[in-house]
């Protein structure tokens, strides 16, 4: 089995027994496109948000149910 890349991007308009060729149902965060050439891929990450880790250790998990 052959598997190919979906060039043509996403296309949730139609029943996915009769999909397009060179397109995906679901797809996220990739690119037909690379160095200008057409190869596929994951879309790179943006610059990170903050340089320092926030918040604190987790100390405790609890479940809470209220019977009313």
């Amino acid at each position: 089995m052959e598997l190919l890349f979906p060039f043509k991007g996403l296309n949730k308009g139609i029943l996915s027994s009769k999909q397009p060729i060179d397109t995906a149902r679901d797809m996220q965060n990739v690119r037909p496109y690379k160095d200008g050439r057409l190869r596929g891929g994951q879309r790179p990450g943006l610059a990170k948000a903050s340089t320092t880790q926030g918040g604190s250790a987790v100390v405790a998990v609890a479940t809470v149910t209220v019977v009313v």
